[in-house]
């Protein structure tokens, strides 16, 4: 059953070059680049913190910009974004990393370029990198639709929050939702996940209040076979709930567990849950297909419209270059996604769906839009991607093809 409501009024929220939807590692560094780059750019986020899973849903660990086999192959905002914490607490990059310059192949070997951090020193950081660029950030805002021109162009995303119903009219957008759900909206086609494991990272105090991250107990890698192959749908909101309850009884089940331990040794309770994430923690959701999806073929295999690399964060050895044409939208021209959302699918979603390419994917298209707006480019396939590349390497980015081939001196 559907009904149908009244017709609303939309306020005038803004007018800005690019707004990105989305304030995860992917949203974020889209908005960096473009700012950088020159552009007006605004940034809206459903939450009131920014990382995403990174920071609310307290998947804390900052995965591998390293190959594994010592070699260094993600750079750019991803490598900034990773040492951002840094200003505000004492962690460290793994191992020989902290210094990599003065370290020995061997020595980076040993461990992988990675960083275990803390909620909010991260989204702290992030807020301030954001503002000291000149982002506007809209916080508590949910995007709702978007309203297109005669062409399919978007020109303006539709967005609830406190002050009710409101437009942001834009020339160009980045859907960073993790769920593309601005894809959605501009009708483009997309996948939807199949299976989304059983997962819930928390914070566990004792008795001293000392805080301890809990991710191995309930990791869907340690749940039951049952919890393993639970299907949960990440875009109906049913499961979306579920999703969050039967989480949040792992967090209880791993605490009990952990008491019944500590009774064992010591004759008392020891721990409770402290703080459990804000949001719902699925893995891959909802993803854009765009002129090309990446797939397991992709492992070692250069791309002549490369815009950033990464590695495998679960094992050493495979490198990815991604793409361009894995960013923008079909139908929506001046339509770009950033973060898990991209083209990729079956294994090489999970390959690509944590922090590291989400911050390498944010730097591509945010720079593209930015890019497309300063020679007025009405369409993200008509930007030419060698001016692009250029512009990504200039920001520090390594584009380099013995990267991706494991060839090395």
């Amino acid at each position: 059953m559907t009904i149908t409501l009244p017709p609303k009024v939309a306020s005038e929220y803004g007018d800005f070059d690019i707004v990105v939807v989305g304030g995860g590692f992917g949203g974020v560094a889209a908005a960096l680049a473009a700012a950088r780059n020159g552009a007006k750019t605004c940034l809206l986020e459903k939450s009131a913190t920014l990382g995403g899973l990174g920071t609310a849903g307290f998947v804390v660990i900052y995965l591998p910009l390293c190959d594994g086999l010592g070699h260094q192959v993600s750079y750019g905002i991803v490598e900034e974004l990773l040492r951002l914490p840094m200003k505000y607490s004492p962690v460290k990059p793994n191992g020989a990393w902290d210094n990599s310059q003065n370290a020995t192949i061997d020595e980076l070997k040993a461990h992988r370029y990675e960083l275990i951090y803390h909620p909010a020193p991260m989204s702290l950081g992030m807020e301030r990198l954001l503002l000291e660029a000149g982002v506007t950030i809209y916080y508590d805002t949910q995007i709702v639709d978007v309203l297109k021109n005669a062409n399919g162009a978007i020109t303006h995303v539709v967005a609830e929050n406190k002050s009710g119903c409101g437009v942001f009219a834009t020339k160009f957008v980045v859907d960073a939702t993790g769920d593309a759900d601005l894809c959605k909206f501009a009708n483009e086609e997309c996948e939807i996940a199949k299976k989304n494991k059983l997962g819930a990272w928390y914070y566990s105090l004792d008795n001293e209040f000392k805080a301890e991250l809990r991710p191995q107990s309930v990791h869907p890698y340690n749940s039951t076979d049952e919890q393993k192959h639970m299907s949960l749908d990440g875009t109906d909101f049913r499961q979306v709930s579920q999703h969050i309850i039967l989480s949040h009884e792992l967090v209880l089940k791993d605490n009990a567990a952990r008491n019944e331990k500590a009774i064992e040794e010591t004759g008392e309770e020891k721990y409770f849950p402290g703080f459990v994430p804000s949001m719902a923690c699925f893995r891959m959701t909802r993803r854009i297909i765009s002129p090309y999806t990446m797939t397991e073929i992709d492992n070692h295999k250069w791309h002549d419209d490369a815009v950033g690399i990464f590695s495998d964060w679960r094992k050493a050895g495979p490198v990815y270059a991604l793409p361009y044409r894995a960013l923008y939208a079909q139908r929506t021209p001046n339509l770009i996604t950033a973060g898990r959302c991209i083209s990729t699918t079956g294994d090489t979603w999970d390959v690509a769906r944590v922090i590291p390419v989400c911050s390498v994917s944010g730097e591509a298209a945010g720079t593209a839009a930015a890019l497309c707006l300063r020679n007025n480019i009405q369409s993200f396939a008509d930007l030419n991607v060698g001016v692009l590349q250029n512009q990504l390497i200039a920001a520090g980015v390594k584009l380099d093809r013995a990267l991706v081939e494991n060839i090395y001196e």
